[in-house]
Formats: structure tokens, C-alpha cells, sequence
């Protein structure tokens, strides 16, 4: 075993233990038997607060597992399935009651609770037993090599269309959203192809978080080349304003940290997790704002938009779909997991691809300007396709899915496992906001494995 390895074998991802799901089980069921009928604003409250201590408890009884037992690509799918949809109700949402009917909200509270229920059921559907990827490790110095491939290769879009000017490169980051000249088109060309390399940057912040925990392991140049790029790429994200992505890379950042060190406290964990979970929301507004007024120098406004936490309104969204589907629009059916599946594909390699979904969210809840986007969660488009029979499957499918790519974090004496493992979050988070946008976030952890699977391997005889 190397250096890396070795500092990894004081324990696996536990597995998913019953008693947090019967918990969870027993809170969906009383939250729902407890939804007033009074207001729908009153509804959402309710669905968040019920939900939300369910999902403390069981939390809690897993912590008393040790802190590994937290760090799970399920827990993490139901956190986050969470804040997209019920967390924002935990604070004043003034002009809900006149966006959505009683009725939708109680349907739109019905899907989010079976999406709960089948994610915590899903995790149980899988076989337990251990699966290591591959038995091969990371040195420091093939670590820091993959670090600098993701950001090379990963910001070669930008870096070739501001002509390699670091200076021009800083300045469009700051400027409004999608004016930058490196955008992909809507329908894509053959540069799309150099764009799509672009999601390497998503494993920038798992690597990185592995080289902090370690970092006596590499140099002192090492260390500032990984804050500096780090830097760059927290604040294109931010300056954005998206929010979603800004919160993946803390997610896969903190994660691969806490799994590089097995013997982290839970008190320590929380006194770094509560402040960092505090200042994303905090974060999240001030992007919104951003968003909203267009590019980072919107900050120097003194007049705010939002004067309390949003996230999306997923939950108005996904109950006014039920006023939609079935009766005035069909479902779509197969239509959307194949659109999912086909979207990383640039139109220069198939360019009959289909545009889009025949019935946009958008265009469904009537909004559809070309410019307004909105989003409702995979367990609103999981409705949108097969009704509340394809919200529970959806469910079941990514608590599965979840269940088994925990087994890939068991393989404790393999940091490239490890990285592997945190790698993922990526895409159990995305998958939790669109199952249109799963699969693109796929493709890095995929360009992982490939690496451990052909390269590391090779690289490993060499280096003896």
C-alpha cells in the first residue's frame, strides 16, 4: 500500500442501517396524516418541518455509527433531495398561496413524499457485499498529475476562446450569465465536442479535498497550484450564480476530505459542516441575486431582490404539473429517460437529435419565453413521465443506485477507490435537482475509472 492508501484503513462507508429508515418510514407517514388543509403555504410548512425531523433523527442514530457512517451517497441523495424541495418552507414564503391551489400543493406534497419513501426503500434493494473497483492506488505524485489533467483539459474551452488571456478570462467570468464567449450553443457545433471535456471540472474539487487531508504529502508549490485553481473555479461558479454547481464541489470537496480522514471526530465535523452548510445558504442568496441582476457587480446594489431563503419553489412547480398531467397534457412516458440519456451526445456527432422534451416544464406551467427556466426535481419529471407509479420507481431506482455505489466506498485501502467514491456525489446530487442533466454528470466519475481502470495501473509499474 502507498502513503495514501495506508492513511485510509481505519474504516468503509458503513452500510445503510434499518432503524434510520424505519424512522424516515414512520416520519413521511405522519407528515402526510398531518398536512392541514387550510392554505398551501401551510401545507409546504408542515411537509417541512415533518420531513425535517425524520431526516434529523435518522441522522442522528447514523451518526452514532462514527462519522463515516454519514458520509453516504444515500444520505447525501436525501439531504439534498431536501433543500431543493421542502428546506426554503422552513422560512416565509409570501406569495405561494396565490401561485398553487390547496389541491395541487397536497398532490405536489404527495409526489416529494414517495420520492422520499422510495429513496429510503431503494437503498435496501442491493446486495451488501463489498465491491472493489480495482486494486490499484494513487501516489501523491500521480494524484497531483490527475489534478492538473482535470484543469488543463477541463478549461481548455475557455483558455482557447480568450486567446490563453488570464486577465480577459477573469473579466468574462464576472460578466452576465451566458455572454461569455466560450457558451456552448443551444444546438451545438463541432467545438461543442471540446466543451463537453469542460465537466472534468467537477473532479477538480473531490482531488483537492483528498490533497488537503494530506496534505503533508506534497509540496509547498503543489498545495498553492491547488488553491489557485481552486479559487478560479469557485469563483467562475459563483459569479454565475450557480447555485447547484457551487454546491456540488463543497459537497464533493468536504466529502473526499472527511473519507481521507477515519479518525475525524463527529464533533469536529460538525464544527466545520454547520458553518460551511450555514454560509452555502447564505452564498446561495447572494448568487441569486446575481442571477437575477446580471453578473457579479450586481453585488455593489444595495436594493435586494429576496429578503428570505429560495431555492426554486420546486414544490410550486411539481404541484401545479398535477393540474397539467395527466388531464390537459399525456404523460410523456419513455420520452424523458431517453432524452436524458442522448443529451451529453453534441448535435456535430448526431445532428438529428431530438431539441428537447414535446412538453417543456416551461411550457407546461406556461412560461415558456425562452428565457425562464424552471426546474422541479427528478421526482417532477419522474411524474411527468409515468404519474406517481414512475415517482416511486424513480425513487427505488436512485436508492439502489445510491445502496450500490456505497459499496465502491468500502474498498477502504484504495484511495483511488476513495476518490472514486467521492467523485459521485456529483452526480447523485444533480440527479436529485433533473434526471435531464444525470447523465452528463456521469461522464466524469466515468473518465475516473477509465483512468484507474487503464492508466494507473501502467503508471504504477513505471513508478517502481
Amino acid at each position: 500500500m502507498t502513503e495514501l492508501s495506508r492513511s485510509l484503513s481505519a474504516g468503509a462507508v458503513p452500510k445503510s442501517p434499518a432503524v434510520p429508515t424505519l424512522i424516515m418510514v414512520v416520519g413521511l407517514a405522519l407528515t402526510w396524516l398531518a398536512l392541514p388543509s387550510t392554505d398551501s403555504e401551510s401545507i409546504f410548512d408542515t411537509a417541512a418541518i415533518g420531513v425535517g425531523v425524520a431526516l434529523l433523527a435518522a441522522t442522528a442514530v447514523e451518526a452514532a455509527a462514527g462519522v463515516r457512517a454519514l458520509i453516504r451517497t444515500d444520505n447525501l441523495m436525501l439531504w439534498v433531495f431536501y433543500g431543493l424541495t421542502l428546506l426554503e418552507f422552513l422560512f416565509p414564503q409570501p406569495d405561494v398561496n396565490s401561485s398553487v391551489s390547496i389541491d395541487a400543493a397536497t398532490r405536489g406534497t404527495g409526489i416529494v413524499l414517495l420520492a422520499f419513501f422510495g429513496l429510503v426503500l431503494g437503498r435496501h434493494l442491493v446486495s451488501t457485499r463489498s465491491s472493489p473497483v480495482a486494486p490499484v492506488d494513487f501516489k501523491p505524485g500521480h494524484l497531483f498529475g490527475l489534478f492538473l489533467f482535470a484543469f488543463i483539459v477541463g478549461y481548455l474551452h475557455i483558455f482557447i476562446a480568450i486567446n490563453f488571456d488570464p486577465i480577459e478570462m477573469i473579466t468574462q467570468m464576472g460578466r452576465p450569465r451566458f455572454t461569455q464567449p466560450w457558451g456552448r450553443g443551444k444546438l451545438g457545433d463541432i467545438s461543442a465536442l471540446l466543451y463537453e471535456l469542460s465537466l472534468l471540472i467537477y473532479l477538480l474539487p473531490p482531488i483537492a479535498g483528498f490533497m488537503f487531508a494530506r496534505s503533508k504529502q506534497f509540496s509547498v508549490l503543489q498545495k498553492l497550484i491547488v488553491i489557485l485553481v481552486l479559487s478560479l473555479t469557485f469563483f467562475y461558479a459563483f459569479a454565475q450564480g450557480t447555485r447547484n454547481v457551487v454546491g456540488t464541489y463543497v459537497i464533493a470537496m468536504f466529502g473526499a476530505y472527511v473519507l481521507s480522514k477515519p479518525d475525524l471526530k463527529l464533533k469536529r465535523l460538525l464544527m466545520v459542516g454547520v458553518p460551511l452548510a450555514a454560509l452555502l445558504l447564505f452564498v446561495s442568496t447572494l448568487m441569486l441575486e446575481l442571477r437575477s441582476a446580471g453578473g457579479i457587480g450586481s453585488l455593489a446594489n444595495d436594493q435586494r431582490q429576496y429578503d428570505t431563503l429560495y431555492i426554486d419553489h420546486n414544490m410550486v412547480n411539481i404541484s401545479n404539473l398535477t393540474n397539467v398531467f395527466p388531464d390537459v397534457v399525456d404523460y410523456l412516458g419513455l420520452e424523458i429517460p431517453i432524452q436524458s440519456i442522448i443529451k451529453p451526445i453534441p448535435r456535430a456527432l448526431w445532428p438529428g437529435k431530438p431539441e428537447g422534451l414535446s412538453t417543456s416544464i416551461e411550457a407546461a406551467l406556461g412560461t415558456f419565453d425562452g428565457v425562464t427556466t424552471l426546474a422541479c426535481t427528478f421526482a417532477g419529471e419522474a411524474y411527468m413521465a409515468f404519474g406517481f407509479a414512475g415517482v416511486l420507481i424513480a425513487g427505488l431506482i436512485f436508492g439502489a443506485a445510491a445502496g450500490r455505489w456505497n459499496q465502491v466506498g468500502q474498498d477502504r485501502n484504495s484511495s483511488f477507490s476513495q476518490i472514486l467514491y467521492a467523485s459521485g456525489f456529483l452526480c447523485a446530487a444533480m440527479s436529485m435537482r433533473s434526471l435531464l442533466t444525470m447523465v452528463p454528470f456521469m461522464l466524469p466519475t466515468l473518465a475516473m475509472w477509465v483512468i484507474g481502470k487503464f492508466w494507473l495501473p501502467k503508471a504504477s509499474v513505471h513508478a517502481r
